[in-house]
């Protein structure tokens, strides 16, 4: 009699599932509070899709843990959010933020999907990947139809294809400095947008925080997001193309918080980390070298919030551990 044998799931599939467990329920905290308040009822619509899918994905990811015995995380749960407070954020920014979140979930599910092994978590993640671009397609259509998404610029059709002729591709600092590649402007205008995202919502954050160092770091942290918008703003101007309008006037003017200072700041870490990740790819595929300092100063600002975050989760508590490799030499000390 032959036995079925199921093999463990791999520090990869691990770290993908805890991940999505904290990212699914930070986001239905979010996505309850805003439901509070949501009058357009085609953008409720999207998010009642997008609150059934996140209860979806934690019933199968504690599935998942509780059959390999590792603990269910912590996340986040009804005591980090406050019911019946004012709303914080208009239709508008809640449609605007749904778009952003399910474009980092595509990303996230794909690459989830590369790094699994197991048939079943890789079957799991194929799923959330096409329920992901699913909810992507339908933020994108309702901003479409109510004139609220802003497209990244035109560029006219060359004559031919070419060949690149000479180091005057890469040049600029010195000599004539050719325009920005269809490439690069993509990275630059989509980078723009989640950091202009990022920054409406910190606004908001920065403005019902209670705590005085939840602040001051809120704070640090608009600044920062904001030198990066004025400097990708620039980049585009010089080229006569459009940027996208921030959001910050879809903020109400509430200083009641929805939410825990604990979820706020997990966001706000969140949104930083992941922007680093994407300054890193707009600044991989973009030949002209004028460029990398901009991306350098985007990542080293970034990098120095999400330092002082960690810092901060840490001293606080906030900082949920992930599951550890075995520390060998520990348990070896056990028998001396």
């Amino acid at each position: 009699m032959s036995s079925i044998h199921k093999t463990k799931l791999t520090s990869a599939e691990i770290a993908a599932l805890w991940t999505q467990y904290l990212n699914e329920t930070a986001g239905i905290c979010f996505h309850q509070h805003m439901m509070e308040h949501l009058e357009d009822k085609e953008i409720r619509d999207v998010f009642e899709y997008a609150m059934s899918l996140g209860t979806q994905h934690l019933e199968k990811i504690k599935e998942f843990l509780i059959q390999e015995g590792f603990p269910v995380p912590i996340g986040f749960t009804n005591h980090d959010l406050i019911p019946n407070t004012p709303r914080l954020f208009s239709d508008v920014l809640c449609l605007h933020y749904l778009n952003i979140m399910t474009i980092h979930g595509c990303h996230g599910y794909s690459g989830a999907i590369t790094t699994s092994a197991r048939q079943d978590v890789r079957e799991y993640f194929t799923r959330c990947n096409a329920s992901a671009v699913e909810l992507c397609n339908r933020t994108k259509n309702v901003l479409l139809e109510k004139g609220l998404y802003y497209r990244p610029p035109v560029v006219l059709p060359p004559e031919k294809p070419d060949y690149v002729k000479d180091e005057n591709f890469l040049a600029g600092w010195f000599g004539e400095k050719r325009p920005l590649s269809c490439i690069e402007i993509t990275d630059i205008y989509f980078n723009l947008k989640k950091s202009i995202m990022a920054k409406a919502v910190t606004v908001a954050f920065w403005q019902v925080a209670q705590s005085k160092n939840v602040r001051d770091f809120l704070l640090k942290a608009l600044k920062t997001k904001d030198s990066h918008i004025q400097m990708f703003n620039d980049l585009l101007n010089k080229e006569n193309l459009p940027a996208p309008p921030i959001l910050e006037a879809e903020v109400t003017n509430s200083t009641t918080s929805p939410f825990s200072e604990k979820l706020m700041m997990y966001q706000v870490g969140f949104l930083f980390t992941t922007a680093m990740v994407y300054y890193g790819t707009g600044w991989a595929s973009s030949p002209r070298r004028d460029l990398t300092p901009h991306y350098m100063m985007a990542i080293s600002g970034d990098v120095k919030i999400g330092n002082d975050w960690l810092d901060m989760m840490i001293d606080i508590g906030w900082l949920e551990q992930p599951p550890l490799a075995e520390n060998r030499t520990e348990l070896a000390m056990k028998n001396k």
